[in-house]
C-alpha cells in the first residue's frame, strides 16, 4: 500500500530515554533449549510464515528467487517435537515473474480444522502501480492445488489490496480478510477491510468489515468458541491509529471495538500491525504504538467474551515493535518482537500473563531493524513453540532460520 512510513530509526531516534520494563518473577518460557530445525529454504530466500495442521505438523513457507528472474513461492514441513525429525521434500504453490516481494506484505500459509491447506501471494500489474491478492488451496497437504483465484472481484480495478489474514469460518471451512483500496460507499476514499469466504477453492461474496482503515499494517485474525474476531490498525477522521478488533458471528462483522485507546495520532503508516490469539472466547490482542514519540509493545486480554483489560507494558526498553504472538493458555500469551539492545537489535520472546505479570525478555537472534528483515513468525505445535525469521548480514545473502523448544 502506498502510505507515509514511519520508519524505525527515527522512532528509535525520538525514544533513546525509553527506560527498561521491570519482569515480574515469571522467568524464561521455555523448560528446555531452543533448537534449530536447520530450515530447508536456499539461501536467498525471505518472507517466512508458519501454519500447523491438525496432525501437529509444521509447515514453513518461503519466497526465493528464480533462477533467470521472478520467484518461487514454496513450503515444507517437518514434525517439529519428534527428536531426529527432517523437513519434507520442498513443494511450490506457485512461481512467475509477477510476484509481489515486500518485506511487510508477505505471502502466508494456512490449515483449517478440516485439513484445507491455503496460500496465499501478491502479484503486481506492471504500469498502474497497484497489486492483488493470489489465493489457492490444497486438499492433500500441497501435493496438488486448485486454480489461482482472486479472492476480491474488481482484479482489473487499479488499487492496491494486501495485508491478507485466513481464518476457521464457522461451518463454512476458510474465511480471510485483508486491506483493499477500493472506495467504500459513502467515504471519500482511504482504505477499507474486507471479508469473504472460499469454498471447493471459489470465493464468495464480499462484506466490508470496517470502511477505513490503516493503510499499511498487518491484520490478524483467530477463531473463537462462538465466531471469528479480527484486529487491525483502525483510523480515524482525526488520524487516530489505535488497534479495533471485530467479530464475525452469524454470517456478519460486528461494529469495530478499540481495544485500547492510545490515542496515538500519526500522519503515516506505522507498518506495524497487531497480533490477536483465542483459546474458546479468550483473547489476547498485541500492538505496537509510539505515542509522544515513545514505542512501546503491549498486550491486554478479554476473558471469555468481555471487555479488554488494561494493557501490559512488554518491551524492554527501545522497540521497533513487527510483532507475533501465540497464546498457550487462556491467561498466558508469549509475544515476539525486535527490540534494540546493548549488542544491538535482537529478536526477543517475553511473556505476560493476564493477571499482568510478565516474564524476562528471552533473546532468540540478532536482527536488523532494517526493512530487509521483515517479520518473525510463530506457530505452536502442541507444547512446542516454533519460531521463523530472516537472518540478514552484510555481504551475504540472507538466509531463512527456525527454532523450536518445549514450552514449561
Amino acid at each position: 500500500m502506498r502510505c507515509r512510513f514511519i520508519a524505525g530509526p527515527i522512532l528509535l531516534a525520538l525514544a533513546l530515554t525509553a527506560s527498561p520494563r521491570a519482569t515480574q518473577g515469571l522467568g524464561a518460557p521455555f523448560s528446555g533449549p531452543l533448537v534449530d530445525l536447520a530450515a530447508p529454504a536456499p539461501a536467498g530466500a525471505t518472507l517466512p510464515n508458519l501454519a500447523v495442521d491438525r496432525a501437529g505438523r509444521v509447515w514453513l513457507s518461503w519466497l526465493e528467487p528464480r533462477e533467470g528472474g521472478g520467484h518461487r513461492f514454496r513450503l515444507a514441513s517437518i514434525e517439529a517435537g519428534r527428536t531426529g525429525a527432517t523437513w519434507s521434500q520442498p513443494l511450490t504453490v506457485a512461481e512467475g515473474t509477477a510476484f509481489m516481494a515486500n518485506w511487510a506484505d508477505f505471502p502466508s500459509i494456512f490449515v483449517t480444522r478440516d485439513g484445507t491447506m491455503a496460500a496465499h501471494w501478491l502479484e503486481g500489474n506492471i504500469g498502474r502501480g497497484s497489486y492483488g491478492i493470489r489465493l489457492r488451496t490444497s486438499k492433500d497437504s500441497g501435493r496438488t492445488w486448485t486454480p489461482t483465484e482472486t479472492p476480491h472481484k474488481d482484479s482489473e480495478a487499479p488499487v492496491e489490496h494486501g495485508f491478507v489474514s485466513f481464518f476457521d469460518a464457522p461451518g463454512a471451512g476458510l474465511g480471510l480478510i485483508w486491506l483493499d483500496g477500493r472506495r467504500v460507499e459513502g467515504r471519500a476514499g482511504g482504505m477499507a477491510l474486507r471479508s469473504t469466504i472460499v469454498s471447493n477453492g471459489k470465493a464468495g461474496d464480499e462484506l466490508v468489515v470496517d470502511p477505513k482503515v490503516c493503510e499499511c499494517c498487518q491484520t490478524s485474525a483467530a477463531r473463537t468458541a462462538d465466531g471469528v474476531i479480527v484486529a487491525y490498525r483502525d483510523k480515524s477522521d482525526g488520524n487516530i491509529r489505535d488497534t479495533s478488533v471485530s467479530r464475525f458471528s452469524a454470517g456478519n462483522w460486528s461494529a469495530p471495538t478499540v481495544v485500547y485507546a492510545d490515542n496515538w495520532e500519526i500522519n503515516g503508516c506505522p507498518v506495524n500491525g497487531p497480533s490477536i490469539a483465542a483459546i474458546g472466547n479468550d483473547v489476547a490482542v498485541a500492538w505496537f504504538m509510539a505515542k509522544a514519540s515513545v514505542p512501546k509493545v503491549q498486550v491486554s486480554f478479554s476473558p471469555a467474551g468481555g471487555p479488554f483489560g488494561p494493557p501490559i507494558r512488554l518491551d524492554s526498553g527501545v522497540t521497533y515493535g513487527r510483532l507475533g504472538m501465540v497464546m498457550p493458555a487462556a491467561d498466558r500469551v508469549l509475544v515476539s518482537s525486535i527490540e534494540r539492545g546493548e549488542a544491538g537489535p535482537q529478536l526477543m520472546i517475553r511473556e505476560a500473563r493476564r493477571d499482568g505479570r510478565t516474564g524476562d525478555p528471552l533473546a532468540i537472534a540478532p536482527m536488523t531493524a532494517e526493512r530487509s528483515s521483515g517479520f518473525a513468525r510463530m506457530a505452536l505445535a502442541g507444547r512446542r513453540l516454533v519460531i521463523a525469521w530472516t537472518e540478514v548480514r552484510p555481504g551475504a545473502p540472507p538466509r531463512i532460520h527456525v527454532s523450536s523448544a518445549p514450552l514449561r
